[in-house]
């Protein structure tokens, strides 16, 4: 009993800290071996408690140390974030116990990681599921290992990571030199193709001819807990008007970007508030994405919506008569489970007691650099980078690069940042595309094609980056048929089941 604790324990603590809250750190290799002290306990069960009894520890251990940061926000935010994601976690393990039960305790894990990655890909469509509870995201701050995103995307990663610990259970178990030769070969095909992609051959993935474009981050620093009263929209102007000013006269950028929500109402709606962000833009000779919400007090309804706006837009909006329904406006398709929506309820209020308005359209807008040439940039909000078909769906609607605006600052300085900034690399790997993450607090920075990070802003500064931004208009594999690795897994899957059972 002592050694089963012990087993339990360590499975726990190394799975918590593999979670991606330590980017300088490589803490995601523990989750390649993370699970071996369960899967060996899991040998010997015989009933469906008791395997429970093992499993449920070690996310109860794990939980805390992984996303202990929830809590920052309120406690009830991480008792949410625990009950719905453990959901997804006991699901393979459920599962793992009906086929050893059937098929033994050999072949179940032959078939674990493919029941696994196929569960996951499954419930990620679930409307309670927060999407942060992947074995993918362990591997974020690993890049020279994940390149192989690009065809795969995270799902491969998951199979991978839960392979990775099949071989060397396996490994332990039968005491096999062989097992761990498959191991160590499973690591070297991995970072070989990192390695050739991100060093010898980076052509291959991002295509030749790639124009580049300067862009600026525009960072506030506004307390997100803050009520926003007169005093908070006139601060928030203040340093959006003021950074932008020292943005266009030092850096001269193509592009600059707003954080989430950076005007906490319409941007058309008010003639004064209008003609005000027009004139600065008219000023300024560049093109501003500009993130605004839109609230519906009747309702409790509120809608989360970007825009790139135009130096030529500007100009010519009184002498063409341009009104709101003339321009093409970005609306966030997907918020945040219980904080934006009520999962499985449309007319009730969330915790917050708002309901996001949810929008259907990957729109793309295109701009002109200072020489003329035309770019094309995909808007995206906050949340939407946990929706991995999300982001392929405005790559394929032919985005040159992806501009991402956030607002991390309600888990003050703890990691949650970093843990949420981390699924950004993933989705810029799985594109090939860079990202410029734009947050009012932190993190700010850009991602490029390969998940390497550049031109960081300190979070919660009022601060500025400017940088040049690759323009790739080469897709991926992955970009271009996001779901077949989920579906071939799936499918493999059901193959392997009925082999197993025949031949049985």
């Amino acid at each position: 009993m002592k050694n089963k604790s012990l087993a339990i324990i360590l499975s726990g603590i190394l799975w918590g800290l593999s979670y991606p809250n330590y980017p300088n750190l490589p803490v995601g290799i523990l989750a390649w071996f993370a699970l071996v002290p369960l899967l060996l306990l899991l040998k010997n069960t015989s009933t469906l408690k008791e395997s429970f009894l093992l499993v449920f520890p070690v996310f109860v251990i794990s939980s805390p140390i992984g996303y202990w940061w929830t809590s920052y926000y309120t406690w009830s935010t991480f008792f949410i974030c625990f009950i719905t994601q453990s959901l997804s976690l006991y699901i393979p393990f459920i599962a793992h116990y009906f086929l050893q039960k059937k098929l033994g305790w050999h072949r179940a894990l032959i078939l674990f990681p493919f029941q696994w990655t196929a569960l996951d890909w499954a419930t990620h469509f679930l409307p309670h599921n927060l999407q942060v509870h992947y074995v993918a995201y362990s591997q974020a701050n690993m890049p020279y290992v994940i390149q192989y995103a690009d065809f795969t995307g995270m799902w491969g990663i998951c199979f991978w990571v839960i392979a990775l610990n099949v071989f060397i259970t396996f490994g332990i178990n039968y005491r096999s030199k062989k097992h761990f030769v498959f191991s160590a070969i499973w690591i070297f095909l991995a970072v070989s193709y990192s390695v050739w992609v991100m060093k010898i051959n980076p052509k291959s993935v991002l295509g030749t001819s790639n124009q580049k474009t300067k862009v600026s981050l525009i960072q506030t620093n506004i307390d997100s807990y803050a009520d926003g009263d007169t005093s908070v929209v006139t601060k928030t102007l203040d340093q959006v008007v003021s950074l932008s000013d020292s943005a266009v006269k030092t850096q001269i950028p193509d592009l600059l970007i707003l954080p989430e929500a950076a005007f906490p109402f319409s941007l058309f709606k008010n003639k004064n508030f209008l003609d005000y962000t027009r004139n600065n833009i008219l000023n300024w000779n560049t093109n501003v994405a500009i993130g605004y919400a839109e609230f519906q007090d009747s309702t409790k309804g509120f809608k989360n919506l970007a825009v790139v706006f135009t130096p030529e837009l500007a100009a010519f909006w009184d002498s063409l008569h341009i009104k709101e329904e003339d321009v093409k406006v970005y609306q966030k398709e997907y918020g945040l489970p219980f904080m934006e929506f009520m999962p499985y309820c449309a007319s009730c209020p969330s915790v917050r007691e708002r309901q996001l308005i949810r929008g259907n359209e990957p729109y793309t807008f295109k701009y002109a650099d200072k020489d003329g040439e035309v770019h094309q940039v995909a808007l995206s909000i906050c949340w939407e980078q946990t929706y991995p078909a999300k982001i392929a769906s405005l790559v394929k609607q032919g985005a040159d690069f992806i501009a991402l605006m956030n607002n991390d600052s309600w888990f003050g300085k703890t990691t949650g940042a970093k843990f949420l900034s981390s699924f950004t690399k993933i989705r810029a790997i799985e594109n090939r595309r860079t990202i410029a993450r734009c947050s009012n607090g932190g993190i700010s920075a850009f991602i490029d094609p390969f998940g390497r990070v550049y031109g960081e802003i300190p979070w919660f500064t009022e601060n500025i980056t400017s940088q040049e931004v690759i323009c790739v208009n080469k897709r991926s594999f992955y970009t271009q048929y996001p779901n077949f690795f989920a579906l071939f897994d799936a499918v493999v899957l059901i193959i392997l089941i009925l082999f197993f059972i025949l031949k049985k």
